[in-house]
């Protein structure tokens, strides 16, 4: 609010209120009511802390100018319930790092994002690596007593300077005053020894530093090391870490311009293997490429901590530091989601992934860029679904979480797979293709379909009854066609529309249905009641997809871009409210409570929202993009 000149009377003005100031400012900080010896000159921004009733709130004002200002002051000051100061600045009293200006990475991949959630206490990351420097000014306290496979020692022995560097992308502190900022700030580092000081090491040493950083509380393990041997001991020391609970995470390899051949660890299949990205999210070009890259992480010109001194720094490339970005984003994801096994904590790095590169998993980017924005979305109040299913055009169905497969057409059928529904049990579910063609597994029956019958228009959507014995089948001009006990509430079959129907969703009880249009227009059927679209708006991109709240009192509808419209039901995000852009949203699902949802994107990304959980994502392609996703109740 605006005003001028004196304070209006007719108030109550809160003196002891000035603790509704200082609550949010950051610790320590002090608010500053200003006032005396203002000069004049331009106009002046104040504020005053207002109480009407039980409540209180803090307004702004704008007084002409300085002498203004000190009129008001002098006006309320004598008044006793009032408190008019001149708007101050304030400051956060952490000391900073001094270098955190050139860590591009951080915000990159997103850690600072999600810091608020969890800075990975109580998670060990193992650095298998040269030692690391562990009085060092920006680790010290954070690194614990380790193993030496070189020469005798507990670890803190790196004479090459490379597990220090790792060490700190990893864990360096946060707010000292100091250095860098770590990517997970509060991990403790178990550093075991396995290169010399030329940076050199043998496979019995780093199967040896694997199974100790396992046997000794390790929740995640950095290997940015490697080599072309597929050394079966090596992969029996990644297989014992994982039996233990750890989460294997490797360097892809710098062999990008000279043949990237493979290399291991990274390319045991149970590792998560890492390749590198410049400032620009573009592939760096010595990184290796190849179908075993999972993912990517920065890996050009990062700064950190290095063995100089305890007070050395230095800066870096290679995806000898692209590894440790990830794992410090699989620690963040261990800290937040303990109850995940090293599989599920692998999915999840991998399913948040920002897809980088041509649509889909590919060579060089792997599942796309490490990201941890995703993070608070998909654990904070996540408490429901038990599971899903991804299904692709080329008939293939990825289940995650409880969701088990129970069989699909992939590579069988030549019309590509367009819709799906699941059982009322969850143990089965049925596959549509664009000709009608209906494909029943589990314990899902088959009820009939349109295969050989004539089409208006293609067949886009898909939905069950609530008993299991029958489904609906959507055509894109809007026809319903109804099988088993599936009832007939109309259509718009024979309605001139102004975009085509894209999907649909049966109420609860199975007495009525939506249909949602690509313009966002929503019809109704049965006892489906409306309650809003956006047929009438315009939309930046087309709307996609609907799901409705159980209750049947509301609705969402995503676009393709990921943006969410909601009618009679709660928001809980949006896909570009995560920061995330390119992404082409082809379906969403609801929570049964309503509080909470599941996006599909068509590269087979899924992301949950309110109290959605999620269980991964899946590898699609431009070939056989993702076209549906089945959920699984709690």
């Amino acid at each position: 609010m605006a005003r001028e000149g004196r304070a209006i009377r007719g108030r109550r003005w809160l003196v002891a209120g000035a603790v509704a100031l200082t609550a949010s400012l950051p610790t320590g900080a002090h608010a500053l009511t200003g006032g005396s010896g203002v000069a004049a000159g331009p106009a002046v921004s104040m504020y005053a802390v207002v109480t009407d009733g039980s409540n209180v709130k803090v307004e702004h004002f704008t007084a002409a100018n300085a002498a203004a200002a000190q009129s008001i002051q002098a006006d309320t000051a004598s008044a006793g319930n009032e408190i008019v100061g001149v708007d101050s600045p304030v400051h956060s009293l952490d000391l900073g790092d001094p270098y955190r200006a050139s860590q591009w990475a951080l915000p990159d991949v997103g850690f600072p994002d999600a810091w608020p959630l969890t800075q990975g206490a109580g998670v060990t990351v193992a650095v298998v690596d040269s030692g690391v420097l562990g009085t060092h000014e920006d680790l010290a306290g954070s690194v614990l007593s380790g193993a030496d496979f070189v020469s005798p020692g507990n670890g803190w022995n790196d004479r090459l300077g490379h597990g220090t560097f790792v060490a700190g992308l990893i864990a360096a502190h946060v707010g000292n005053g100091r250095g860098i900022a770590g990517a997970a700030p509060n991990v403790k580092i178990l550093p075991v020894r396995v290169l010399d000081s030329g940076g050199s090491g043998t496979s019995a040493n780093v199967a040896a530093g694997i199974v100790y950083a396992a046997n000794h509380g390790a929740h995640v393990i950095n290997l940015s090391l490697g080599g072309t041997g597929a050394d079966p001991g090596e992969r029996a020391a990644v297989d014992y870490a994982i039996s233990k609970g750890a989460v294997v995470v490797a360097a892809a390899g710098n062999s990008g311009q000279t043949g990237s051949p493979a290399i291991y660890p990274a390319a045991f299949p149970e590792v998560l293997a890492v390749g590198a990205v410049d400032s620009h999210n573009a592939h760096a070009a010595f990184s290796n490429v190849g179908s075993y890259v999972d993912v990517v992480a920065p890996g050009v010109n990062v700064l950190s901590t290095y063995n100089g001194s305890t007070h050395s720094y230095a800066q870096g490339e290679g995806t000898s530091f692209a590894a440790p970005y990830a794992s410090a984003a699989v620690a963040l994801v261990e800290a937040s989601n303990p109850k995940l096994d090293p599989v599920g904590v692998t999915s999840f790095v991998e399913g948040t992934a920002i897809d980088l590169g041509p649509r889909g998993r590919d060579a060089w980017y792997g599942a796309g860029l490490v990201s941890t924005r995703l993070l608070v979305h998909a654990t904070a109040a996540a408490d429901e679904g038990s599971g899903y299913w991804v299904v692709t055009a080329n008939g293939a169905v990825h289940a995650f979480g409880g969701a088990h497969d129970y069989g699909d057409v992939a590579g069988r059928v030549s019309g590509a797979i367009v819709a799906s529904a699941r059982t009322p049990s969850g143990h089965g579910y049925w596959l549509a293709s664009a000709d009608g063609s209906v494909y029943a597994f589990g314990d899902a029956r088959y009820a009939g379909s349109m295969n050989g019958r004539h089409l208006n228009s293609a067949i886009v959507g898909m939905a069950s009854t609530p008993t299991g014995n029958g489904y609906y089948l959507l055509g894109r001009d809007g026809g319903i066609f109804t099988f088993g006990d599936a009832h007939f509430y109309g259509s718009t079959g024979a309605i001139h529309l102004n975009a085509p129907v894209l999907d649909m969703t049966a109420t609860a009880d199975g007495h009525g249905y939506w249909m949602v249009a690509g313009d966002g227009g929503i019809f109704t059927f049965g006892d489906a009641s409306f309650h809003g679209s956006t047929g009438a708006m315009h939309l930046n991109s087309p709307a996609m997809s609907m799901t409705a709240a159980d209750s049947g009192g509301g609705y969402w509808i995503v676009a393709r871009d990921g943006g969410i419209f909601t009618f009679g039901v709660p928001f809980a995000g949006s896909v570009p409210n995560l920061g995330i852009s390119g992404v082409d949203g082809v379906r969403i699902r609801a929570m049964p409570s309503g509080r909470g949802y599941l996006v599909l994107s068509g590269g087979g990304g899924v992301y949950s929202f309110g109290t959605a959980r999620f269980f991964g994502s899946a590898s699609a392609s431009a070939y056989a993009p993702a076209v549906d996703l089945m959920t699984l109740g709690s």
